[in-house]
Parts: structure tokens; C-alpha cells; sequence
């Protein structure tokens, strides 16, 4: 549980600081600085990258010890629900 718990969040953190940097490379495209652009370009897109790597490791991890792919916990602290 505690990688699921782990993946979730710092997913979660990577997602947000992606939407962040998106926004910069906007700003920054918008404004003229392409070299500011370029970088919060690539800042985000790692972010992504290692986010989906992460959510991906855990996934496959998950299907190795047998459980159910969806782990993640809801909002209100359960796991989804397993199909039997």
C-alpha cells in the first residue's frame, strides 16, 4: 500500500508541476524569451515522462503480485472496489 500511496502523490505533485511549467512556456513563448520557453518546455515534459513512469511502474507492479490494476486510493481513503 505504501507504493500506491507514493505513486499517487508524487504523481500527483509531477502533474501539477507540469501544468505549471505548460503555463510558463506559454508565457514565456508569448513574451519572446525562447530560451526560458525551451526550458520550462522540457521541464514539463519530464515531469510527465517520469509521472507516467512511475504510475506505469506501479501498475505493472501491481499486476506481477496479482492485484487488481487500479490501486490508487479514493478520496475517502478505500481502495477500488475488486472484481471477483
Amino acid at each position: 500500500m505504501k507504493l500506491q500511496l507514493f505513486a499517487e502523490w508524487t504523481s500527483y505533485a509531477l502533474g501539477l508541476f507540469a501544468l505549471v511549467t505548460f503555463a510558463l512556456t506559454l508565457l514565456a513563448a508569448g513574451s519572446g524569451f525562447t530560451g526560458w520557453a525551451l526550458v520550462s518546455g522540457g521541464l514539463c515534459l519530464a515531469a510527465l515522462v517520469v509521472a507516467a513512469s512511475i504510475v506505469g511502474g506501479t501498475v505493472r507492479h501491481d499486476h506481477h503480485v496479482h492485484r487488481h490494476t487500479p490501486r490508487f486510493p479514493l478520496p475517502g481513503g478505500d481502495a477500488w472496489p475488486e472484481r471477483g
